[in-house]
């Protein structure tokens, strides 16, 4: 795998603007909320208790929310953390005041907007959570900055030794908690607490999701003055006609039930290359520093619903930064799968090994699907599965991982664009899907 080019300084401009363009439609989305008088997000929630009960406004709280979330932070990573940190640290002074200042700049502009009939609040509650959504996922594009609120729950995770989205749900817990105190105290009512602060943890997560691969056009945009400069090499890699020396690698995504692993064994047999299945996992427990036990618990699934992950993930940086064990062990076994795919012709099974190498010119990516009557048979025969629980064991291990796959990829399981060759095993003989995937092998440039 390649180093990321330097960023040019065209790059650079570009990035910062798509930044603070995505905390304009965060502040706007955070705004809406706030004005559709169902509550608001949890992180908004303090500032505005304390602006609607005192003359300063909920933008300068904002700012004196995270002056006091940078100060946790300091106080956190000590003199040595602070001096290794002390970009992102420095960062965070100018992002929050701009963002305190898009608050009150957004919360003037829809100060005519007092919504009283009920869905129409519900209308803007979920506009606004579209927005926010929007600006999360467009500052991920952007990658240049985090702001205090994530990257005080990162150097919390780190050092309580909690994951994230642990962490996050205390969090916020603890800022409603205030903002519902403070409320009462000021006003003997709750404000800033309703519905909306429900529909906002909810909504926002799966909005980035869908959001984020499509808005790979602006990441193209950002990269274009890099890309341009190294165009030519680019070309001198991919243009060649000769085969790479490691192809090929065959990457085989399946459904439960429809035999990828035989198959998968009988094409590594033919060919007379190696095989990595399950076998993998002592490779990821060493590469992630974990437990083998721990890696088969995470293998190719989520720990919880995948309704919980949206809401409890982090956002606003790369899966490589994240504090998670989740994404840790997904990026220790996507280094692995690189690995074992730059170290000459292989089979890999499953672990959505075709996105991981995705664009790697040895690769032959097939994908293998079968009929639920077919599934639920190979269930009873091959895995011992009762009969009776055999259709719903079936879909239950498939969704699995489907969620598993959209988490990790944001595309779709089984889509056959993301594939060289979909075979239907309820179809087709074993031996025949050999034969033709080494007739692709010999016909592949």
């Amino acid at each position: 795998m390649t180093q990321p080019l330097e960023r040019s300084k065209q790059e650079k401009l570009r990035r910062y603007f798509v930044f603070f363009v995505s905390l304009f439609i965060m502040s706007f989305g955070v705004s809406l909320v706030t004005r559709s008088l169902m509550g608001t997000s949890p992180i908004s929630s303090v500032p505005y208790v304390w602006s609607i009960n005192t003359t300063l406004s909920m933008g300068t709280y904002i700012i004196i929310l995270n002056a006091i979330l940078i100060a946790a932070q300091l106080l956190m990573l000590g003199r040595k953390g602070i001096r290794e940190k002390k970009i992102e640290l420095l960062m965070q002074i100018p992002v929050s005041l701009v963002f305190g200042v898009f608050i009150d700049v957004t919360m003037s502009i829809l100060s005519f907007w007092h919504p009283t009939v009920y869905y129409l609040q519900l209308i803007s509650c979920i506009l606004g959570c579209c927005l926010m959504g929007l600006g999360i996922a467009l500052e991920v594009v952007a990658d240049v900055c985090m702001n205090s609120g994530e990257y005080v729950l990162h150097i919390a995770s780190v050092k309580l030794k909690k994951e994230f989205g642990t962490m996050k749900i205390m969090f916020d817990v603890t800022l409603l908690l205030i903002a519902v105190g403070c409320s009462w105290i000021f006003a003997g009512r709750i404000d800033g607490v309703r519905e909306g602060t429900v529909i906002v943890a909810i909504l926002t997560g799966p909005v980035v999701r869908f959001l984020r691969p499509r808005l790979r056009f602006i990441d193209r945009w950002e990269e274009a003055p890099t890309l341009r400069s190294e165009e030519s090499s680019e070309e001198n890699i991919f243009s060649s006609d000769i085969r790479p020396a490691n192809f090929p690698v065959i990457t085989i995504g399946r459904e439960y039930g429809s035999g990828g692993h035989e198959i998968g064994e009988m094409v590594a047999r033919e060919l007379g290359i190696p095989f990595y299945d399950n076998s993998m996992m002592e490779m990821v427990a060493k590469e992630s520093g974990l437990s083998e036990s721990i890696v088969r618990d995470y293998d190719q699934r989520l720990p919880h619903s995948l309704l919980f992950e949206l809401v409890t993930q982090d956002f606003t940086i790369p899966i490589e930064q994240s504090m998670s064990r989740k994404d840790a062990l997904f990026v220790a076994q996507s280094r692995v799968i690189r690995k074992l795919a730059a170290e000459g012709p292989c089979v890999i099974v499953g672990r959505c090994s075709n996105y991981i190498l995705r664009g790697n010119p040895a690769c032959i990516h097939l994908f293998l699907r079968a009929s639920d009557d077919y599934k639920a048979k190979r269930a009873v025969s091959y895995y011992g599965i009762d009969k009776e629980n055999a259709y719903a064991h079936v879909s239950r291990i498939n969704s699995v991982r489907r969620d598993h796959y959209t988490y990790f990829t944001e595309r779709t399981w089984g889509n056959p664009a993301d594939y060289d060759a979909v075979f239907d095993t309820s179809r087709l003989e074993a031996a025949s899907i050999v034969e033709a995937v080494k007739g692709l092998v010999k016909v592949k440039p």
